[in-house]
Protein backbone atom coordinates (compact mmCIF):
# COMPACT_ATOMS: atom_id res chain seq x y z
CA UNK A 1 0.00 0.00 0.00
CA UNK A 2 1.32 3.57 -1.40
CA UNK A 3 2.07 6.18 1.33
CA UNK A 4 0.30 9.54 0.60
CA UNK A 5 2.09 12.45 3.37
CA UNK A 6 0.34 15.37 3.70
CA UNK A 7 1.58 18.32 5.51
CA UNK A 8 -1.39 20.50 6.53
CA UNK A 9 -4.74 19.64 7.95
CA UNK A 10 -6.53 23.11 6.41
CA UNK A 11 -9.38 23.22 3.46
CA UNK A 12 -6.33 22.00 1.02
CA UNK A 13 -5.22 19.18 2.99
CA UNK A 14 -8.54 17.49 4.48
CA UNK A 15 -10.49 17.72 1.14
CA UNK A 16 -7.69 15.81 -0.61
CA UNK A 17 -6.97 12.99 2.57
CA UNK A 18 -10.90 12.90 2.27
CA UNK A 19 -10.83 11.88 -1.41
CA UNK A 20 -8.31 9.46 -1.33
CA UNK A 21 -9.42 6.05 -1.22
CA UNK A 22 -8.07 4.25 2.00
CA UNK A 23 -8.56 0.58 0.61
CA UNK A 24 -5.52 1.80 -1.57
CA UNK A 25 -3.61 4.28 -0.07
CA UNK A 26 -1.99 4.62 3.73
CA UNK A 27 -2.94 8.59 3.91
CA UNK A 28 -1.60 10.44 7.08
CA UNK A 29 -1.99 14.57 7.92
CA UNK A 30 0.21 16.19 9.62
CA UNK A 31 -0.20 19.35 11.60
CA UNK A 32 1.16 21.30 14.70
CA UNK A 33 -2.25 22.34 15.22
CA UNK A 34 -5.04 19.97 16.48
CA UNK A 35 -7.77 22.41 15.71
CA UNK A 36 -8.93 23.15 11.92
CA UNK A 37 -10.64 26.92 12.06
CA UNK A 38 -12.82 27.91 9.14
CA UNK A 39 -10.80 31.66 8.28
CA UNK A 40 -13.39 33.40 6.22
CA UNK A 41 -15.14 33.68 9.74
CA UNK A 42 -12.14 35.87 11.08
CA UNK A 43 -13.75 39.03 9.49
CA UNK A 44 -17.10 38.74 11.29
CA UNK A 45 -15.26 38.25 14.11
CA UNK A 46 -13.04 41.49 13.68
CA UNK A 47 -16.09 43.66 12.34
CA UNK A 48 -19.39 42.29 13.82
CA UNK A 49 -18.12 40.72 16.87
CA UNK A 50 -19.52 36.80 16.22
CA UNK A 51 -19.04 34.51 18.81
CA UNK A 52 -19.90 31.53 16.39
CA UNK A 53 -18.10 28.62 16.73
CA UNK A 54 -15.61 28.03 13.98
CA UNK A 55 -12.90 25.47 15.18
CA UNK A 56 -12.71 21.58 15.09
CA UNK A 57 -10.66 19.02 15.99
CA UNK A 58 -8.57 17.93 13.09
CA UNK A 59 -9.05 14.31 13.84
CA UNK A 60 -13.07 14.87 13.71
CA UNK A 61 -12.66 15.89 10.18
CA UNK A 62 -11.39 12.87 8.70
CA UNK A 63 -12.58 9.79 7.00
CA UNK A 64 -12.03 6.55 8.60
CA UNK A 65 -8.88 4.95 7.66
CA UNK A 66 -7.06 8.70 7.30
CA UNK A 67 -4.36 8.74 10.33
CA UNK A 68 -3.60 12.18 11.77
CA UNK A 69 -1.16 13.34 13.59
CA UNK A 70 -0.23 16.54 15.46
CA UNK A 71 3.71 17.92 15.22
CA UNK A 72 5.72 20.05 12.84
CA UNK A 73 7.14 19.76 9.99
CA UNK A 74 11.07 21.18 9.89
CA UNK A 75 12.89 19.54 6.90
CA UNK A 76 11.25 18.03 3.98
CA UNK A 77 13.83 15.94 1.50
CA UNK A 78 12.62 15.64 -1.33
CA UNK A 79 15.24 13.63 -3.50
CA UNK A 80 15.29 10.48 -0.11
CA UNK A 81 11.07 10.89 0.32
CA UNK A 82 11.24 11.91 3.70
CA UNK A 83 10.23 14.12 5.94
CA UNK A 84 10.99 15.42 9.64
CA UNK A 85 9.18 16.58 12.17
CA UNK A 86 9.71 18.62 15.66
CA UNK A 87 9.38 15.28 17.62
CA UNK A 88 11.77 13.67 15.74
CA UNK A 89 10.03 11.59 13.91
CA UNK A 90 10.70 10.83 10.40
CA UNK A 91 7.74 10.60 8.07
CA UNK A 92 8.47 8.48 4.75
CA UNK A 93 5.95 8.81 1.68
CA UNK A 94 5.38 7.51 -1.78
CA UNK A 95 3.62 10.54 -2.47
CA UNK A 96 3.84 14.43 -0.54
CA UNK A 97 1.54 17.05 -1.00
CA UNK A 98 2.11 20.30 0.93
CA UNK A 99 -0.88 22.18 2.35
CA UNK A 100 0.55 24.29 5.16
CA UNK A 101 -1.29 27.97 3.85
CA UNK A 102 1.03 30.74 4.53
CA UNK A 103 2.36 32.41 7.76
CA UNK A 104 1.72 36.28 8.09
CA UNK A 105 5.17 38.23 8.19
CA UNK A 106 4.63 41.30 10.70
CA UNK A 107 8.01 41.73 11.11
CA UNK A 108 9.32 42.35 7.68
CA UNK A 109 7.87 45.89 7.82
CA UNK A 110 9.52 48.27 10.19
CA UNK A 111 6.60 49.63 12.75
CA UNK A 112 4.60 46.74 11.87
CA UNK A 113 5.39 44.35 14.71
CA UNK A 114 3.79 46.50 17.27
CA UNK A 115 0.82 47.57 15.10
CA UNK A 116 -0.13 43.58 15.02
CA UNK A 117 0.68 42.81 18.30
CA UNK A 118 -1.74 46.00 19.57
CA UNK A 119 -4.64 46.21 16.69
CA UNK A 120 -4.53 42.30 15.84
CA UNK A 121 -6.12 41.88 12.18
CA UNK A 122 -8.10 39.86 10.43
CA UNK A 123 -6.44 37.16 8.52
CA UNK A 124 -4.19 35.68 11.28
CA UNK A 125 -6.20 34.11 13.63
CA UNK A 126 -9.33 34.20 16.05
CA UNK A 127 -7.27 35.71 18.63
CA UNK A 128 -6.26 38.48 16.51
CA UNK A 129 -9.59 39.37 14.94
CA UNK A 130 -11.11 39.46 18.63
CA UNK A 131 -8.35 41.89 19.45
CA UNK A 132 -9.36 44.13 16.41
CA UNK A 133 -12.88 43.94 17.25
CA UNK A 134 -12.15 45.47 20.53
CA UNK A 135 -10.92 48.27 18.71
CA UNK A 136 -13.10 48.66 16.07
CA UNK A 137 -16.48 48.66 18.75
CA UNK A 138 -14.89 50.84 20.47
CA UNK A 139 -13.38 53.53 18.08
CA UNK A 140 -14.96 56.95 18.75
CA UNK A 141 -13.40 58.77 15.72
CA UNK A 142 -10.85 59.84 13.73
CA UNK A 143 -9.07 57.99 10.59
CA UNK A 144 -9.28 54.62 10.02
CA UNK A 145 -6.33 53.01 7.45
CA UNK A 146 -7.36 49.96 6.36
CA UNK A 147 -5.04 48.13 3.51
CA UNK A 148 -2.74 45.10 2.68
CA UNK A 149 1.10 45.64 3.76
CA UNK A 150 2.23 43.50 0.41
CA UNK A 151 0.97 42.96 -3.09
CA UNK A 152 0.77 39.17 -2.10
CA UNK A 153 -2.63 38.36 0.18
CA UNK A 154 -4.72 35.59 1.01
CA UNK A 155 -8.19 36.08 -0.25
CA UNK A 156 -8.28 39.59 -2.26
CA UNK A 157 -12.11 40.05 -2.18
CA UNK A 158 -11.29 40.35 2.10
CA UNK A 159 -9.31 43.49 2.12
CA UNK A 160 -12.45 45.43 0.40
CA UNK A 161 -15.00 43.01 2.47
CA UNK A 162 -13.21 44.52 5.69
CA UNK A 163 -14.00 48.23 4.56
CA UNK A 164 -16.76 48.06 3.79
CA UNK A 165 -18.09 45.88 6.91
CA UNK A 166 -15.98 48.58 8.67
CA UNK A 167 -17.97 51.34 6.46
CA UNK A 168 -21.37 49.32 7.66
CA UNK A 169 -20.45 49.89 11.35
CA UNK A 170 -19.42 53.16 11.46
CA UNK A 171 -22.95 54.35 10.34
CA UNK A 172 -24.94 51.69 12.01
CA UNK A 173 -23.30 53.61 14.98
CA UNK A 174 -24.64 56.86 14.07
CA UNK A 175 -20.88 58.61 12.55
CA UNK A 176 -20.70 60.29 9.39
CA UNK A 177 -18.05 58.77 7.30
CA UNK A 178 -16.66 61.84 5.80
CA UNK A 179 -13.92 62.28 2.46
CA UNK A 180 -10.87 64.61 2.08
CA UNK A 181 -7.56 64.45 0.30
CA UNK A 182 -5.83 61.25 2.19
CA UNK A 183 -2.37 62.68 0.68
CA UNK A 184 -2.84 66.10 2.87
CA UNK A 185 -2.76 64.30 6.50
CA UNK A 186 -1.23 67.61 8.01
CA UNK A 187 -4.16 69.07 7.62
CA UNK A 188 -5.19 69.40 11.73
CA UNK A 189 -8.16 71.37 11.30
CA UNK A 190 -9.87 68.74 9.74
CA UNK A 191 -12.09 66.89 12.60
CA UNK A 192 -11.88 63.35 11.27
CA UNK A 193 -8.10 63.64 11.30
CA UNK A 194 -7.49 64.98 14.94
CA UNK A 195 -10.44 62.50 16.14
CA UNK A 196 -13.39 64.41 17.02
CA UNK A 197 -16.22 62.10 18.09
CA UNK A 198 -18.47 61.27 15.40
CA UNK A 199 -16.43 62.38 12.57
CA UNK A 200 -14.71 59.38 10.53
CA UNK A 201 -12.44 58.61 7.61
CA UNK A 202 -12.05 54.85 5.78
CA UNK A 203 -8.84 54.90 4.08
CA UNK A 204 -8.06 52.32 2.30
CA UNK A 205 -4.86 51.71 0.84
CA UNK A 206 -3.55 49.28 -1.74
CA UNK A 207 -0.25 48.87 -3.70
CA UNK A 208 -2.76 48.45 -6.78
CA UNK A 209 -3.99 51.15 -8.88
CA UNK A 210 -6.85 50.55 -8.16
CA UNK A 211 -9.73 50.01 -5.88
CA UNK A 212 -9.92 46.34 -6.65
CA UNK A 213 -6.67 44.59 -8.42
CA UNK A 214 -9.20 42.92 -11.80
CA UNK A 215 -10.22 46.02 -13.69
CA UNK A 216 -13.67 43.80 -14.50
CA UNK A 217 -14.93 43.50 -11.02
CA UNK A 218 -13.17 47.32 -9.87
CA UNK A 219 -16.02 48.65 -12.18
CA UNK A 220 -18.80 46.55 -9.76
CA UNK A 221 -16.92 47.84 -6.77
CA UNK A 222 -15.45 51.08 -7.41
CA UNK A 223 -18.80 52.98 -7.34
CA UNK A 224 -19.81 51.33 -3.73
CA UNK A 225 -16.97 52.36 -2.78
CA UNK A 226 -17.48 56.94 -3.97
CA UNK A 227 -20.96 56.23 -3.10
CA UNK A 228 -19.77 54.98 0.93
CA UNK A 229 -17.31 57.80 1.40
CA UNK A 230 -14.81 55.16 1.81
CA UNK A 231 -11.45 56.82 0.37
CA UNK A 232 -8.83 54.85 -2.05
CA UNK A 233 -5.28 55.51 -1.98
CA UNK A 234 -4.04 53.70 -5.17
CA UNK A 235 0.24 52.61 -5.63
CA UNK A 236 0.72 52.61 -2.13
CA UNK A 237 3.30 50.16 -0.99
CA UNK A 238 3.93 49.99 2.79
CA UNK A 239 7.38 50.91 3.98
CA UNK A 240 7.67 51.46 7.58
CA UNK A 241 5.33 52.63 10.33
CA UNK A 242 6.13 55.25 12.56
CA UNK A 243 4.02 54.14 15.30
CA UNK A 244 4.51 57.07 17.78
CA UNK A 245 3.71 59.72 14.96
CA UNK A 246 0.59 57.86 13.90
CA UNK A 247 2.04 57.45 10.17
CA UNK A 248 2.41 54.64 7.26
CA UNK A 249 5.03 55.74 5.11
CA UNK A 250 5.02 53.88 1.67
CA UNK A 251 7.85 53.50 -0.99
CA UNK A 252 6.34 56.06 -3.88
CA UNK A 253 6.96 58.65 -0.81
CA UNK A 254 3.31 59.49 0.26
CA UNK A 255 2.35 59.12 4.00
CA UNK A 256 -0.49 58.23 5.47
CA UNK A 257 -1.74 59.57 9.63
CA UNK A 258 -4.04 56.81 11.16
CA UNK A 259 -6.04 56.71 14.45
CA UNK A 260 -6.87 53.41 14.14
CA UNK A 261 -4.53 51.25 11.60
CA UNK A 262 -6.22 47.52 10.57
CA UNK A 263 -3.01 46.20 8.76
CA UNK A 264 -3.12 43.03 6.86
CA UNK A 265 0.88 41.54 7.31
CA UNK A 266 2.83 40.28 4.34
CA UNK A 267 2.29 36.35 3.82
CA UNK A 268 5.08 33.99 3.86
CA UNK A 269 5.04 30.72 2.89
CA UNK A 270 6.23 27.54 5.62
CA UNK A 271 9.07 27.62 6.90
CA UNK A 272 10.48 24.55 6.59
CA UNK A 273 14.12 23.57 5.17
CA UNK A 274 13.56 21.93 1.47
CA UNK A 275 15.90 19.60 0.09
CA UNK A 276 16.46 20.99 -2.71
CA UNK A 277 16.51 24.42 -1.62
CA UNK A 278 15.30 25.83 -5.19
CA UNK A 279 12.07 24.41 -4.91
CA UNK A 280 11.07 27.57 -3.01
CA UNK A 281 11.00 31.45 -3.96
CA UNK A 282 12.51 34.20 -2.25
CA UNK A 283 9.23 34.94 -0.56
CA UNK A 284 9.26 30.78 1.02
CA UNK A 285 6.54 29.86 -2.08
CA UNK A 286 6.35 26.67 -2.95
CA UNK A 287 7.22 26.37 -6.86
CA UNK A 288 4.61 24.53 -8.19
CA UNK A 289 3.20 23.56 -12.05
CA UNK A 290 0.13 25.68 -12.69
CA UNK A 291 -1.77 22.83 -13.80
CA UNK A 292 -0.93 19.62 -12.11
CA UNK A 293 0.47 21.13 -8.73
CA UNK A 294 3.39 18.93 -8.95
CA UNK A 295 6.87 20.66 -7.74
CA UNK A 296 9.31 20.98 -10.65
CA UNK A 297 11.18 17.54 -10.98
CA UNK A 298 8.92 15.46 -8.52
CA UNK A 299 6.08 13.58 -10.04
CA UNK A 300 5.32 12.48 -6.50
CA UNK A 301 5.57 15.85 -4.96
CA UNK A 302 2.41 18.58 -5.00
CA UNK A 303 1.82 22.04 -3.29
CA UNK A 304 -1.54 22.79 -3.03
CA UNK A 305 -3.39 25.95 -1.59
CA UNK A 306 -1.76 28.93 -0.25
CA UNK A 307 1.85 27.57 0.21
CA UNK A 308 2.23 27.47 -3.51
CA UNK A 309 3.10 30.20 -6.39
CA UNK A 310 0.18 29.39 -8.94
CA UNK A 311 -0.98 32.66 -10.79
CA UNK A 312 -4.02 32.70 -9.05
CA UNK A 313 -6.07 33.85 -5.71
CA UNK A 314 -4.75 32.10 -2.89
CA UNK A 315 -8.17 31.47 -1.47
CA UNK A 316 -10.07 28.14 0.32
CA UNK A 317 -12.16 27.83 -3.04
CA UNK A 318 -8.94 27.38 -5.11
CA UNK A 319 -7.64 25.37 -2.58
CA UNK A 320 -10.46 23.00 -3.03
CA UNK A 321 -10.22 22.32 -6.50
CA UNK A 322 -6.66 21.87 -6.42
CA UNK A 323 -6.99 19.08 -3.63
CA UNK A 324 -9.72 17.65 -5.58
CA UNK A 325 -7.13 17.18 -9.17
CA UNK A 326 -4.22 16.09 -6.96
CA UNK A 327 -6.68 13.29 -5.64
CA UNK A 328 -7.50 12.13 -8.83
CA UNK A 329 -3.57 12.51 -10.04
CA UNK A 330 -2.48 10.30 -7.11
CA UNK A 331 -5.47 7.63 -7.92
CA UNK A 332 -3.96 7.58 -11.57
CA UNK A 333 -6.67 9.54 -13.43
CA UNK A 334 -5.94 12.12 -15.60
CA UNK A 335 -6.96 16.01 -14.14
CA UNK A 336 -5.90 19.31 -14.53
CA UNK A 337 -6.50 22.46 -12.59
CA UNK A 338 -7.82 25.47 -14.50
CA UNK A 339 -7.06 27.80 -12.44
CA UNK A 340 -10.71 28.42 -11.26
CA UNK A 341 -11.26 31.26 -8.49
CA UNK A 342 -14.90 31.66 -6.71
CA UNK A 343 -14.24 33.78 -3.83
CA UNK A 344 -17.43 35.20 -1.95
CA UNK A 345 -17.47 39.06 -1.42
CA UNK A 346 -19.22 40.48 1.03
CA UNK A 347 -20.22 44.14 -0.19
CA UNK A 348 -22.24 44.67 2.95
CA UNK A 349 -26.00 45.78 3.62
CA UNK A 350 -26.98 42.29 3.23
CA UNK A 351 -25.44 41.90 -0.39
CA UNK A 352 -22.31 39.97 -1.67
CA UNK A 353 -20.83 38.48 -5.19
CA UNK A 354 -18.42 36.24 -6.01
CA UNK A 355 -15.33 36.68 -7.69
CA UNK A 356 -15.05 34.25 -10.30
CA UNK A 357 -12.18 33.75 -12.97
CA UNK A 358 -10.02 31.10 -14.72
CA UNK A 359 -6.61 30.50 -16.62
CA UNK A 360 -8.51 31.46 -19.92
CA UNK A 361 -11.42 33.51 -18.88
CA UNK A 362 -10.88 37.41 -17.08
CA UNK A 363 -12.87 37.95 -13.66
CA UNK A 364 -16.21 38.62 -13.89
CA UNK A 365 -18.36 41.62 -13.31
CA UNK A 366 -20.98 39.75 -11.03
CA UNK A 367 -23.13 42.65 -9.57
CA UNK A 368 -24.15 41.85 -5.58
CA UNK A 369 -27.68 41.15 -4.75
CA UNK A 370 -28.81 39.92 -1.57
CA UNK A 371 -29.16 36.08 -2.88
CA UNK A 372 -25.30 35.95 -3.00
CA UNK A 373 -25.06 37.19 0.75
CA UNK A 374 -27.49 34.07 1.61
CA UNK A 375 -25.15 31.60 -0.23
CA UNK A 376 -22.08 32.95 1.58
CA UNK A 377 -23.97 33.02 5.01
CA UNK A 378 -25.18 29.41 3.88
CA UNK A 379 -21.31 28.53 3.01
CA UNK A 380 -20.62 28.82 7.05
CA UNK A 381 -23.11 26.11 7.88
CA UNK A 382 -21.85 23.39 5.20
CA UNK A 383 -18.60 24.57 5.06
CA UNK A 384 -17.66 20.84 7.55
CA UNK A 385 -19.26 19.17 4.67
CA UNK A 386 -17.24 20.08 2.33
CA UNK A 387 -14.19 18.91 4.11
CA UNK A 388 -15.84 15.38 4.01
CA UNK A 389 -16.79 15.53 0.74
CA UNK A 390 -20.29 14.96 1.60
CA UNK A 391 -21.17 18.50 -0.12
CA UNK A 392 -19.53 17.61 -3.47
CA UNK A 393 -22.72 17.19 -5.62
CA UNK A 394 -23.86 20.56 -4.13
CA UNK A 395 -20.50 22.46 -5.61
CA UNK A 396 -20.16 20.44 -8.80
CA UNK A 397 -23.52 22.15 -9.57
CA UNK A 398 -22.51 25.56 -8.54
CA UNK A 399 -19.64 25.78 -10.58
CA UNK A 400 -21.01 24.28 -13.68
CA UNK A 401 -23.69 26.69 -13.68
CA UNK A 402 -21.12 29.58 -12.72
CA UNK A 403 -18.65 28.62 -15.08
CA UNK A 404 -16.88 31.94 -16.24
CA UNK A 405 -17.49 32.18 -19.76
CA UNK A 406 -20.87 31.81 -19.16
CA UNK A 407 -20.89 34.87 -17.13
CA UNK A 408 -19.03 36.42 -19.30
CA UNK A 409 -21.51 36.69 -21.52
CA UNK A 410 -24.14 37.75 -19.60
CA UNK A 411 -22.12 40.11 -17.57
CA UNK A 412 -19.70 41.70 -19.38
CA UNK A 413 -20.17 44.88 -21.33
CA UNK A 414 -18.06 45.48 -24.80
CA UNK A 415 -15.34 48.10 -24.49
Amino acid sequence: MKKVLIIGGGGGGLILANHLDTNEFDVTIVDKSDLHFYQPWFLYIAFKGSKRKISRPIGELVRPGVNFVKDEITEINLDERKAYGSRKVVYNYDYIAIATGTSPDPDSIPGLRQIYDEYGDYHSNVYNSQKLWSHVKNFKGGTIAIGQASPTCKCPPSLLEGAFLLEERLRGMGMSVGTSDPLSPSNENDPTKTGEKGKSRIVFFTPFPRAYSAEPMNKVVEPMVKERGIEVMPFFDVDTIDVQNKTINSLEGDSLKYDLPIIVPPCKGPKIKFTPETVQDEERFIKADKNFMKIPGYDDAFAIGDCNTLPTSKTGVTAHLEAMTVSELIQGKYSEFNGRINCPFDTAYGKATFVIADYNNPVVPYPPTATKHFMKMSMARIYWMTLMGTADPIFERFFNITKPEKLNRKYSVPE
